[in-house]
């Protein structure tokens, strides 16, 4: 196991002080998230952050979202700032994560993720739901928001972009403002050839207009300005360990 090289000064010294996994792994658990000093800058996931920043501006976009840590991917209600978890910003971290949930966000899954929320966080940024031909092309933006959904597997009309574990790939038919958020990561994705893939699905008129809207805000100046953070590093007061006992109860309750 080599150093963890996090943007952390904590997590690096209690790594550099043992070397031990189990260790360094209880001393994590016991404390608080608040506390373990994490950043983007200088972690691994500024890469991935700098990446959108160059895709964004490729495709005639001047806004780029705010980014911070919180408990899970997201975008607070209405609010154009994107939420990332905060055991991506440490390898160590990471792993923890992955020996308590089986499960860690690889490169290509955290890209599909920040374009994802980059697609909710234009939306809020631009409140593009009220612009012309939104509600007749992804619904009604006011429509209920459910966490359990029956999509079709089948169906052409949305595209597939996001692998979820519970549904595959169509997460775009869970709520209208996920279907407009997925349309825009398969429209900004370089190379995605979405004309191409498309072309024959009702998904591309929806792609379509994604492309002609993008145009139309390129010079506008964002209508929402509020930076407001749910749930932000300060307020995770929770030590780690009690953070995956609390996932493991929310997760009982919902399997």
């Amino acid at each position: 196991m080599v150093a963890d090289n996090c943007a952390s000064p904590y997590i690096n010294k209690t790594w550099s002080r043992s070397g031990n996994w189990e260790a360094v792994r209880r001393r994590l658990l016991e404390k608080r998230i608040c506390d373990l000093r994490l950043r983007i800058k200088g972690s691994p996931l500024e890469p991935f952050i700098r990446q959108l920043e160059r895709e964004l501006p490729a495709k005639n976009i001047s806004f780029v979202p705010d980014f911070y840590l919180t408990d899970s991917w997201g975008c607070p209600d209405k609010v154009p700032v994107v939420g990332i978890p905060f055991y991506l910003s440490s390898c160590l971290l990471g792993r923890i994560e992955k020996e308590q949930t089986g499960e860690l966000e690889d490169s290509r899954t955290i890209m599909q993720l920040l374009r994802h929320e980059a697609g909710h966080a234009i939306n809020y940024a631009f409140r593009l739901w009220e612009e012309p031909g939104w509600q007749e092309t992804f619904g009604r933006f006011s429509k209920p928001y459910r966490e359990v959904f029956s999509p079709n597997p089948w169906s052409r009309r949305f595209v597939r972009h996001i692998c979820s574990y519970a549904y595959g790939y169509t997460y775009a038919q869970k709520h209208p403002d996920d279907d407009f958020a997925e349309t825009f990561a398969v429209w900004l994705t370089p190379r995605s050839n979405w004309r191409r893939k498309y072309r024959d699905w009702p998904a591309i008129e929806k792609l379509n207009y994604v492309n002609r809207l993008m145009r139309t805000i390129s010079e506008q100046k964002p209508k929402c300005k509020s930076r407001k953070r749910l749930l932000p590093l300060s307020e995770l007061t929770m030590t780690l360990g009690e953070y995956y006992q609390r996932r493991i109860r929310e997760y009982g309750k919902t399997s």
